[in-house]
């Protein structure tokens, strides 16, 4: 059992304790002792093995649901562990393992040792961190390293008392705490629940405390720091293609080697048992990996496990989320049910949020640009000092004058509410500075001293407490603007779209109907089947037709009018796969997103993880249309009908029955595709190049704005995407490459080819 080299990345192994068997209700199966060493051991956290046998699984469950037991083998007597036969048995590959790890963390600190300023150790507390911090210390002298716990302020109680133990164990070590200035529940409430998509937690409450800190203890404005890390390539997949030092990856001023990258979970176990190292107990409750109490990264089983455990830790956050959930008009009686499926994860804008909204309005008239900033929370001034020296010229404008010599003439004007900021001659500028000027104005509205800017300022001009000091070391070299492309992550946290980022150049005045009939699945079929002769020989009444023949025009299938019918080349492509393969339906929800207002609204508007209703939905609807009531409900009832009566329900995961009583009354949650197709990923890929004639994206823009793309149209998880990406490149890089490791996330399309080639080729 401690060889794992032939399980997939992500189902790693771990022993099972007693606590976690009395967590889950195994008593009531197995006769087992309370003892301090494991029973049996765990694959993928769901799976249990005795003996090599697999005797029972752990399905479903959630953060308020227990999961069921499947016991193939009841009525066992577990044995503890044999832990001394394990070590002895694996005793030559741990030797060689620690071997390899010490000599590795020799080198790697002999060669960074003169050019950096600091070398530390990144602590959380958990199982890797511990490894690492042990192997460290027997290796380099207490004087040549510190210590760095990131305290988040959503650990579990547990991660205290391991990170306590620690301090107990290594006494002659330097220990240090790193933390933000503001509480995680402070920050929950000024920027959002962190979701996948806006992950400003680990920017906020661990890089940036963990470099600021460096800095005091060095005295330096842009320390460079060694930093030794529990990274393994076993743990994710996005981890799986991390290099054992990377230079820049987390933070410019940052080298981070990882000692045990290629150790998987048996052997750091092995490791903690032969060292008798402290065991962070959330192990032996059953967690897979030790995290903050409440993460959008987290899997399902950590939700099972710590709302058992720690509930307390949890509860304030869990709060958060389900005001959010009735802020976003979740019936009473779903909110458990939007926590507990993650919808709240997906949340891609601060619809919703009582700080989300867009306060920065950009206009343009000639060569005057105006920005008008609602409820600034910080002064524009200031952060405009960043864009070059201010000479003011009155007490309401001035002029700024940038490193090239160019001079922009500014007016700025305070209101009780808003200041309104009119800047000269930036309409010729090129895209940098424009995005500079947009990026001060993003800041200067949203700023939530966060600090997460101040750490890439590297001559220390940049200060933030309080309010925002921008010091005479300024060089105007823009790092705290560009924010590795996302200007303020509170600004990225609280924008809206105002009812759809791709329904901004869409005319409310025009609701696609179709006259309340949906497209389904056997009118397509019969489409595909006929072909050029459907529009005479179709089984369809005169409305019905109307409306499939509107349907298809804006799938992209067909060309004209009913007298002039042309067969769109797609058709053939999408013949070939069926009309029961996903990915046909995934090409047509794709096409359909870009053409059809009510997909396009129901794409952008209702966020993934929503359980809502038809009623709910044709309410929504009327806050962005103008239309009445009836029209709305004929769009939503045409809508309705696409995606039940075809497989973008199920297969797509678009309109998921929840059950056979809800399904009759018209609830359904937008759940988003679990596993999709890599050709369809790729098809709105370069759909999404084709619209904005750029063919180098980023997967942060895929989660930031754009207007279409895999989670938008799909709702594909950032880890599930990055995975799908990276196997594309490596089949086929004729079409795609990517450049995904650590925080470089580019993707290049070959801008020769069109959307309607990869379905051909891959």
């Amino acid at each position: 059992m401690t060889d794992t080299r032939d399980i997939t990345v992500g189902n790693e192994i771990r022993p099972v304790f007693y606590e976690e068997l009395d967590l889950l209700g195994f008593s009531q199966h197995w006769s087992y002792q309370r003892v301090e060493e494991p029973l049996l051991w765990a694959i993928g956290g769901r799976k249990y093995y005795y003996k090599g046998e697999l005797v029972a699984e752990a399905e479903g469950g959630g953060l308020f649901t227990r999961p069921t037991l499947k016991v193939y083998r009841d009525g066992l007597v577990l044995e503890p562990v044999d832990v001394d036969g394990m070590l002895e048995k694996n005793k030559a590959l741990l030797q060689g393992l620690v071997q390899r790890s010490m000599k590795f963390i020799w080198q790697t600190y002999g060669k960074y040792q003169n050019k950096v300023d600091v070398t530390a150790v990144a602590f959380s507390g958990g199982k890797d961190s511990i490894v690492t911090l042990d192997l460290v210390q027997r290796t380099l002298e207490p004087s040549q390293f510190v210590v760095v716990f990131g305290d988040t302020g959503m650990e579990v109680q547990d991660t205290y008392e391991a990170v306590k133990a620690a301090q107990e164990r290594w006494p002659q070590l330097s220990f240090y705490t790193a933390r933000s200035k503001k509480d995680a529940l402070t920050m929950w409430r000024e920027m959002g629940p962190p979701s996948r998509i806006h992950r400003w937690c680990c920017t906020v409450h661990k890089t940036a405390p963990s470099l600021l800190l460096l800095r005091q203890l060095t005295g330096k404005a842009s320390a460079m720091a060694l930093v030794f890390d529990g990274v393994r390539h076993e743990e994710s997949a996005s981890r799986s293609n991390y290099d054992e030092i990377t230079q820049g990856g987390k933070h410019k001023t940052q080298v981070n080697a990882s000692p045990i990258i290629r150790w998987n979970s048996g052997e750091v176990f092995l490791y903690l048992f032969d060292r008798h190292l402290m065991l962070n107990r959330a192990y032996r409750h059953g967690v897979v990996r030790v995290g903050c109490a409440i993460c959008p990264m987290a899997a399902k089983w950590w939700d099972i496990v710590s709302w058992r455990v720690y509930s307390e830790d949890m509860r304030a956050f869990v709060e958060e989320l389900r005001n959010y959930a009735a802020s976003a008009g979740i019936n009473v009686s779903d909110i458990d049910r939007f926590v507990e499926d993650g919808g709240w994860k997906r949340r891609a804008g601060g619809r919703y949020l009582p700080s989300g909204g867009n306060r920065v309005l950009e206009h343009k008239e000639g060569n005057k640009t105006t920005f008008t900033l609602h409820h600034p929370t910080e002064n524009w001034l200031e952060w405009a000092k960043t864009l070059g020296r201010i000479v003011q010229t009155g007490e309401t404008q001035g002029l700024i004058e940038s490193k090239n010599g160019t001079v922009y003439p500014y007016v700025m004007q305070r209101f009780d509410n808003s200041v309104v900021v009119e800047i000269q001659n930036l309409a010729q500028a090129d895209r940098y500075v424009i995005s500079a000027f947009r990026a001060v104005a993003l800041k200067a509205a949203y700023c939530t001293h966060c600090q997460a800017c101040q750490v890439e300022c590297p001559t220390g001009a940049l200060q933030i407490r309080d309010d925002v000091r921008i010091g005479e070391g300024c060089v105007s070299c823009g790092m705290c603007l560009d924010m590795r492309g996302r200007a303020c992550l509170a600004a990225e946290s609280l924008k809206t779209s105002e009812g759809g980022i791709a329904l901004q150049g869409c005319d409310k005045r025009t609701l696609h109907t179709y006259q309340h009939f949906g497209m389904k699945r056997d009118w397509l079929a019969e489409f595909f089947s006929l072909k050029r002769q459907w529009a005479s020989k179709n089984g369809l009444g005169t409305c019905q037709f109307d409306a499939m023949l509107m349907w298809l025009k804006h799938a992209e299938l067909i060309e004209g009018d009913r007298k002039s019918l042309t067969i769109t080349d797609l058709v053939n492509t999408l013949v070939k796969r069926g009309v029961d393969d996903l990915t046909t339906w995934a090409v047509i929800w794709t096409n359909l997103a870009r053409n059809s207002t009510p997909v396009r609204w129901y794409v952008t508007a209702i966020p993934w993880g929503t359980v809502i209703s038809k009623d709910e939905l044709v309410r929504r609807m009327g806050e962005y249309f103008p239309q009445s009531e009836s029209t709305r409900r004929n769009a939503v009832k045409a809508l309705y009908t696409l995606l039940t009566e075809t497989p973008l329900a199920s297969g797509l995961g678009l309109a998921e029955k929840l059950s056979t009583e809800e399904a009759t009354n018209g609830v359904f949650l937008k759940r988003g595709w679990q596993e999709p197709n890599p050709v369809a990923v790729l098809y709105s890929l370069y759909r999404y190049a084709e619209k904005t004639g750029r063919y180098e994206l980023t997967v942060s823009e895929l989660y930031g704005e754009a207007e279409e793309g895999p989670y938008i149209l799909f709702g594909t998880e950032r880890e599930t995407l990055v995975a799908i990406l990276r196997g594309l490149s490596l089949e086929k890089n004729d079409l795609i490459r990517t450049d995904i490791v650590r925080d470089l996330d580019n993707i290049f399309l070959d801008r020769n080819r069109k959307a309607i080639e990869v379905l051909d080729l891959v």
